[in-house]
């Protein structure tokens, strides 16, 4: 399952100038939905009825940075409980934290993966933190995609499905959710601030882009 997408933003909806190969391929050999809503649209709490299969305004994530309830379930305690296990990496957005959360891994996820926003940041030096912020980067020609949030998040899933679990345990279950969007809000419909270049025409930028999603569709297959 991928998330945090518009239906015109993956190549299997019919969009031919989106270069998804790879999630078209998931889509080909799985499910595509065709009406498919959200029940909020705000980030955390459409997050939460994601990962917790209730309500908003029942796992009190009703609103951005309201953390979900002490006693509401999340798939990864679920899914741990029956011995599958479950990693998480990339933007949380449900611990009552900021856009780039605590830094803290929630139960049910497997900590050696944990990696959130907070996480990329205290990676980087004051400079570069400041230099993450501002979309004058992309214009920067020393910008390399190991930079960028989404290229180490990219890495940590390829990681976990190349090397490690997989190649242990029959079931096993990841979620990566990679949005770099920082400053360059209303540029495209799904914006990312900064990114490495091939795909950035496709956003309609001219910026650098990171490597994406379809890298771990690669390492899946």
């Amino acid at each position: 399952m991928t998330d945090t997408q518009r239906t015109d933003m993956v190549g299997c909806y019919g969009n031919p100038d989106m270069k998804t190969p790879s999630l078209d391929r998931l889509a080909g050999a799985g499910m595509r939905f065709e009406r498919a809503y959200t029940c909020q649209p705000v980030c955390g709490p459409a997050r939460a009825a994601l990962f917790t299969g209730t309500w908003p305004h029942e796992n009190g994530s009703w609103g951005n940075s309201m953390a979900l309830g002490d006693n509401v379930r999340t798939l990864g305690q679920r899914l741990q409980q029956r011995g599958v296990p479950a990693a998480y990496i990339g933007k949380w957005h449900l611990d009552a934290g900021d856009y780039f959360g605590m830094g803290r891994c929630p139960a049910g996820w497997d900590p050696a993966y944990w990696y959130d926003m907070r996480g990329y940041l205290e990676e980087l030096s004051p400079a570069d933190r400041v230099r993450s912020r501002d979309t004058r980067t992309n214009g920067d020609p020393a910008l390399d995609a190991e930079f960028t949030f989404g290229h180490r998040c990219s890495n940590r899933a390829i990681d976990y499905l190349s090397h490690t679990l997989v190649a242990i345990f029959a079931w096993w279950f990841l979620t990566m959710s990679r949005t770099d969007r920082i400053y360059a809000r209303g540029r495209s419909p799904r914006c990312t601030g900064i990114m490495n270049f091939p795909r950035a025409p496709m956003y309609g930028i001219g910026c650098k882009t990171s490597r994406n999603i379809n890298a771990c569709g690669q390492a899946m297959r």
